[in-house]
């Protein structure tokens, strides 16, 4: 390549806007978020087990990272309510995770993502923030969308079942008390620390998990899943993530966050062979529709609690 020619592609590099390139790297995240279902479902471990290695690896790499690019100022421990976060979010990624065992991965994914939904509802009583008409609408939209799930049918291994349709419900729950608390503890805090910490905390209180797991049957593929899951599809993505918020207004992060329950649903019947049936389709379909309703209406400028958050990609 000549210079002239290398100095045009530097040129229209530059040229990109940064909400342009925030966009393509949060849409990016979202998209690989969806693998974390497959690789669920594919290591034969206990949940418990998969978000210990998902959070203690996670925290490490987020660590790593920061003293890599000379930010230790950032693993400066935050406030001790923020860190106590951590259990909830060892609680909620148990809940998902068990959800993604115990039923088909497009029903557990689209059910936790109405989770911004319960967030609008949860404001008022923590964060003192008003609930519009259109997010009581949005609530009663998505839960139509998961009881039309949760009446879906399937075969073998992709069967809705109620225990994880349940399952699913309450990691919803559990995501949206946890960010809007975020919200109220940590609106000062650095999104880093707080993966640094509360992942490690998380990674504390799960750590006795692995003495009852039989790691007998663990593969080597089992261990490279593990590794992708807690350094690449959560400690990465999630700095990545953090730093393209910074480009993007909160509407549009929330929106393109829906990326990953399609992805999720479309790898899973792609992989695993899971049939989409018309009625996870549909009620899948209601979720999103709802969810993007209430993450259309967050400023612009500021935060949010409908605000999706690296502390857990789902």
């Amino acid at each position: 390549m000549t210079d002239k020619a290398a100095s045009r592609t530097t040129l229209t590099v530059e040229r990109v806007p940064r909400h342009t390139l925030g966009s393509l790297l949060i849409a990016g995240c979202a998209l690989t978020w969806g693998f974390v279902g497959i690789i669920v479902r594919e290591v034969e471990l206990p949940a418990l087990t998969i978000v210990f290695f998902r959070v203690a690896l996670s925290s490490a790499a987020v660590a790593l990272i920061l003293l890599a690019v000379g930010r230790r100022d950032l693993l400066k421990r935050p406030r001790p309510e923020v860190v106590a976060l951590g259990v909830l979010l060892a609680i909620h990624w148990s809940l998902y995770f068990a959800a993604i065992k115990e039923t088909s991965v497009a029903s557990a994914v689209l059910i936790t993502y109405a989770a911004p939904i319960f967030m609008a509802m949860l404001a008022p009583l923590l964060i003192r923030e008003h609930v519009p008409g259109v997010s009581i609408a949005a609530l009663v939209v998505s839960m139509g969308g998961i009881v039309a799930i949760s009446l879906a049918g399937g075969s073998g291994g992709d069967e809705v079942r109620a225990t994880g349709v349940v399952l699913a419900v309450f990691a919803a729950i559990t995501y949206a008390f946890m960010i809007v608390l975020l919200k109220r503890w940590a609106a000062d805090v650095h999104p880093a620390t707080i993966i640094v910490w509360q992942e490690g905390a998380a990674s504390v209180v799960l750590a006795p998990a692995l003495l009852f797991a039989n790691f007998d049957s663990v593969s080597a593929a089992d261990v490279g899943y593990l590794l992708i899951l807690g350094i690449a599809l959560t400690g990465v993505t999630g700095i990545v993530y953090v730093g393209a918020l910074r480009w993007v207004p909160a509407t549009t992060a929330g929106i393109l966050a829906y990326m990953e329950p399609v992805s999720a649903a479309l790898l899973a019947a792609a992989i695993l062979g899971e049939a989409l049936t018309p009625t996870v389709i549909v009620g899948g379909a209601a979720i999103v529709a709802a969810g993007v309703v209430v993450a259309s209406r967050t400023p612009a400028q500021g935060g949010s609690v409908e605000e999706p958050v690296p502390v857990t990609a789902q």
